[in-house]
């Protein structure tokens, strides 16, 4: 299980999020995305032999026909809310030419992401025991599928109409098969805060849901695997109920800072009038947090900044903790142009040489220099001068001896 803030990735709750699991059709949002990416929606797409008959018994399917001509967006809706795997075959097909080339893809955009415990094999979520993941990695693909506008619109809907083609005389409607999201099928899971996601289940993975819900400004996802079903009552969808209606009712949104706030200074020299740099955040942070919670900060900054600087230059930054775990970093910058002063420059300069320490040093190493210098110059008048007396000494000697 893994609770998290749809908006920040904060983690609210978490249970052996890190395990491995078999993620079963929920394997489709990565296969949403990658087709989102790189299709355009309204493009026709001819069905294949190789993507209507390569349907494992048992499976969901929509029952294309092969040369049925549908659109990008009429299969994603076929996948996403009914899982079919017909659909799904032929939009990998489309995007990638085949299902292997398409795991490819869909293995590299794992890793782009950072889900470093997940390794797929198939785009359907069939099972195989070397198609895997994690609750975590989980979370990072679908908060960046639900990024985009039209995965969002369709895995909150209820249901969709796939007109008649040439192939099928009547249209297909497609129903929402989670029920989270849907009433059509089943009305006892229906939640009215609900915004998507998708289910999936096998004999192996048991039930499984991605599930998002939004309520006073609040938007949670919440993941849950190997949920079991009991009474005909599939655990995840409880599971995930009993979770979003604790968090809409003890926590709350708070606006820990707004873009532009006022929020810290620093010193700042060589500056004209300036002595201290005022700093603002360079960006919103908003946090869902219990009513309990306690949010503190750090700051990242140097004690003092020589000036030029520029109006939203960054200077440093600031981390915020919840409860002491971290909920994220801004920068801090510059609330306005502070211009470099050149008399100021130059005093500082000058007060900086002179208080400098290594200049007391160059001093005291320049006076013991003199020192030692004097001394050996000493040294050496004195050895000339006893050198001249031991020569006149010489010399006088040397007269005696003559007049002798």
């Amino acid at each position: 299980v893994l609770l998290l803030d749809m908006n920040t990735g904060v983690v609210l709750y978490s249970k052996s999020a890190g395990e491995k699991v078999f993620p079963s059709s929920l394997t489709t949002i990565m296969t949403a995305l990658i087709v989102l990416e790189k299709c355009n929606l309204e493009e026709l797409v001819t069905a294949s032999e190789s993507s209507v008959s390569n349907v494992p018994s048992g499976d969901s399917k929509l029952g294309i026909i092969k040369d049925e001509k549908l659109t990008v967006r009429q299969l994603l809706y076929g996948m996403l809310l009914s899982s079919a795997s017909d659909a799904t075959n032929l939009l990998a097909e489309k995007t990638a030419g085949s299902i292997e080339e398409f795991v490819k893809f869909m293995n590299s955009r794992a890793k782009e992401l950072g889900m470093d415990n997940t390794n797929f094999t198939n785009p359907t979520g069939a099972h195989d025991e070397r198609h895997y993941t994690t609750a975590e990695d989980m979370a990072l693909l679908v908060r960046t599928a639900m990024k985009n506008e039209t995965f969002r619109e369709i895995v909150k809907c209820q249901s969709y109409i796939i007109p008649a083609t040439e192939k099928s005389a009547t249209s297909r409607k497609v129903i929402n098969k989670n029920h989270f999201v849907s009433n059509l099928l089943r009305n006892d899971y229906y939640y009215k805060n609900a915004t998507g996601i998708k289910t999936g289940y096998s004999g192996i993975a048991k039930s499984c849901i991605a599930a998002s819900a939004e309520k006073n400004g609040i938007s949670l996802l919440a993941l849950v695997f190997e949920s079991e079903t009991e009474d005909n009552i599939a655990q995840s969808f409880s599971d995930c109920k009993n979770m979003f209606d604790y968090v809409f009712s003890n926590y709350v949104t708070q606006t820990v800072v707004k873009e532009g706030d006022v929020i810290a200074q620093t010193g700042i020299t060589n500056a004209r009038r300036d002595k201290k740099l005022i700093l603002k955040a360079q960006k919103k942070v908003s946090v869902i947090k219990h009513k309990n919670a306690v949010i503190t900060f750090k700051d990242n900054l140097r004690k003092s900044i020589s000036a030029p600087v520029e109006k939203d230059q960054i200077i440093g930054s600031r981390e915020y903790f919840m409860n002491g775990v971290s909920i994220g970093s801004i920068n801090l910058v510059a609330e306005k142009n502070y211009k470099l002063d050149p008399i100021t420059y130059i005093v500082n300069k000058m007060i900086a040489f002179v208080t400098s320490p290594w200049l007391f040093a160059a001093i005291g190493i320049t006076i013991i220099i003199f020192i030692l210098l004097e001394r050996r110059r000493r040294r050496i008048l004195r050895k000339k001068r006893r050198d001249a007396q031991k020569r006149r000494n010489r010399e006088l000697m040397r007269k005696i001896d003559d007049f002798e």
